[in-house]
């Protein structure tokens, strides 16, 4: 089975109302990863919540909390990264 190819910008473009032409190609940087997993989990978790997944809700938060702790880090200005 083939491996199906990842969609996000595409997605994105689409919803904007953007043709996907107009979507530099570049590889995301870890902050935008970081903040678009944030995001993404968060929604999920409302997602789940309102359905009563009480444990998907719960790992989908902590998964929100990891990535906003990646955001403050990366963040940071380089002398204050550890």
């Amino acid at each position: 089975m083939k491996p199906k190819e990842s969609k996000l910008v595409s997605l994105e473009a689409i919803a904007q109302g953007r043709d996907e032409d107009d979507i530099p190609h570049r590889p995301m940087t870890p902050l935008e990863a970081a903040s678009f997993i944030e995001g993404m989990a968060a929604e999920l978790r409302v997602m789940a919540r309102s359905t009563k997944l009480s444990a998907l809700s719960y790992f989908l938060e902590m998964a929100r909390i990891e990535a906003s702790a990646e955001i403050e880090r990366l963040a940071a200005p380089s002398s204050e990264r550890h």
